[in-house]
């Protein structure tokens, strides 16, 4: 009998254990994971700001505290537009496209680089490093005056001719620096070895001089 009662019992206790087991692992199963909050910010903590969020303009020097004139501004991005080195719409606004499109234009050229608008630079956009200031006067367009007519589009539908003639299909012979021009430009860079800017530069200008033996330079400061 003695030993009856003592396998029954040793029986409930390994039942009584097998359940408790059960439980215990279908409990831990069914469990939802916890969700840690997050750590609160700190008084004063800002977004990390991306890589691509970085001014255009940090390496220039700073503006002027006097504005230039809104419709210097505009002639400036409209010239510069021309010439295919953007700059944003031209509407006298000065944004950090606006100040790059002139610091790409003044480093093509061997200015020194400002990003800053100036009727000098205007005239040197239009007028090409060859004409003086006392030209300028001499003709009525000093300082003071009203800044003269674009030029520019007489270079540029010389560049489109002679890449039309070289086989680098510019688009249309039209003064106008669009796509199909600007790619032209960058193929024709690309096969002379030197920086493929897709833009009217002086040392665009120089290499088509040594190829064809035009100056192109000239016309722009005739």
């Amino acid at each position: 009998m003695n030993v009856v009662v003592a396998r029954l019992l040793f029986l409930a206790f390994v039942g009584l254990t097998g359940f408790i087991i059960y439980n215990a692992l279908y409990l831990q199963e069914q469990r939802p994971i916890a969700v840690l909050p997050a750590a609160p910010k700190a008084l004063g903590d800002k977004p990390m700001a991306s890589a691509g969020s970085a001014s255009l303009t940090a390496n220039l020097p700073p503006l002027p505290a006097k504005k230039p004139p809104s419709q210097l501004v505009t002639a400036i991005q409209r010239e510069l537009k021309v010439r295919g080195y953007g700059g944003g719409p031209a509407d006298g606004t000065l944004r950090d496209e606006t100040r790059k499109a002139i610091a790409d234009f003044e480093r093509d050229h061997g200015l020194a680089v400002s990003g800053i608008p100036s009727d000098e630079l205007l005239r040197h956009i239009l007028l090409g490093e060859t004409v003086s200031t006392g030209a300028l006067v001499a003709a009525g367009e000093g300082p003071s005056g009203s800044p003269p007519a674009p030029k520019e589009d007489i270079v540029v539908k010389q560049v489109q001719q002679i890449l039309a003639d070289l086989g680098y299909a510019p688009g249309p012979v039209d003064g106008a620096m669009g796509s199909a021009t600007e790619g032209a430009v960058k193929a024709f860079q690309h096969d002379r070895k030197i920086a493929e800017t897709g833009r009217i530069s002086s040392e665009l200008l120089r290499e088509i001089k040594r190829v064809t033996g035009r100056d192109l330079a000239d016309v722009a400061s005739r």
